[in-house]
Parts: C-alpha cells; structure tokens; sequence
C-alpha cells in the first residue's frame, strides 16, 4: 500500500477540489456557473483516469464493456469518456441557461404538466406524451443528468482507492453502486428542479 500512498493523496485532492467547484454557491446562477461545474466535472473523470491507469495500467481490470467485453483498448476508453464528459458539459449548458417559467398552478404536478403540454393537458400524458415545451424539458433533463452522472462518477474512483488500500468490502460493487446513485439523484435532482420552478 505505501507505494499508492502519493497517488492516493493526489486523488483524493482532485476531488476535494472537484468538490468545491461543484457546490461553490450551489443553487445560484453566478457568473461562471457552467465553466465551474463543467471543470469540477472533468476532475473527476481525470481522477478516474490517473487511478485507473495506476492500478489497471493494461486494463486487465476495468469493468467499462468496451474493454472488459469487447477487448479495445486505451484509445477507445478515452473517447468513451471524452464523449460522456461532452454529453455532461452540454447536460449542464442547458440548465444553466434556464430561468424558471412561473405559472399558476395548483400543486407540482400542474405545474409540471401545465409547463411541459401547456393548458388543456391530460394528466396520463405524462407517462407516454413527448413535452411540447422543449427548452423546459432539456432545462429539466439536463438537471437530472449532469447531477445524477458527476455524483456517480467518483463511486469508481472510491472503488480504486479501496484496492489501493488493500479493502474489499463484500458489499462494494463500484458498478451497481454507480448506476443506483445515478438514478437516484437524477430523479431527486428533477423533483428539486419542479418544485423550484413551482415555487418561484
């Protein structure tokens, strides 16, 4: 262990600083809002990156499918996660973008509704009917995701850590743990993000 004792240091100060980026004045729309958890964000796939090279420098141990299942190699994890970290950054430019529309309404669900279909909807509408408000939905999407996807992301690099630490607790599934977390968050975030704009 003592030889990933720098490394562990290291990572854990990349999201430390990650971190504190993220949830600078969380809530607010500061100036450099989107440049902050855009950059906060990509510490931590950096964070990823550095411990997955430090402990699976051939890949013999990563769990992504692209590598584990299909045999590619360093090029192709690269691009996997340059092109989620995008997917991330534009999750994140569409919320941060949003001012809240104010509409009255009676209760979360009416609001919700009357924002995405406008007057008139059905309330069955919401499990199968594409919003008609687009803006609002990628506003309300992009939320969800970007929290869900950077709250999940240092699960893995927790995951690395352990090893470098010679811990495996029976329970740990970096994978699993990831995905539940992602969900979670996701839907709390897109609760949150309707009752702020119910409430303003």
């Amino acid at each position: 262990m003592k030889t990933y004792v720098g490394t562990i240091f290291l990572t854990i100060a990349i999201l430390v600083f990650a971190a504190i980026l993220i949830f600078w004045k969380t809530g607010k729309k500061t100036r450099y809002r989107f440049v902050r958890l855009s950059i906060g964000n990509l510490l931590i796939h950096l964070a990823d990156g550095l411990v997955t090279y430090v402990n699976t420098p051939g890949l013999e141990r990563e769990a992504n499918p692209l590598v584990s299942r299909l045999g590619l190699g360093w090029g192709a994890l690269f691009a996997a996660n340059l092109l989620g970290f995008g997917f991330i950054v534009l999750c994140a430019w569409c919320f941060c973008r949003y001012v809240h529309v104010h509409l009255e309404a009676e209760g979360m669900f009416d609001y919700f509704m009357k924002l995405m279909h406008g007057e008139g909807y059905k309330p069955r509408w919401f499990w199968y009917k594409m919003p008609g408000n687009y803006r609002s939905m990628y506003a309300i999407s992009g939320y969800g995701l970007y929290w869900g996807l950077t709250a999940a992301a240092p699960v893995a690099v927790i995951g690395w850590i352990l090893v470098m630490l010679e811990v495996y607790p029976s329970w740990w599934d970096s994978m699993r743990i990831g995905y539940g977390v992602a969900v979670a968050v996701c839907l709390l975030c897109m609760y949150k993000w309707t009752r702020d704009g119910y409430r303003s």
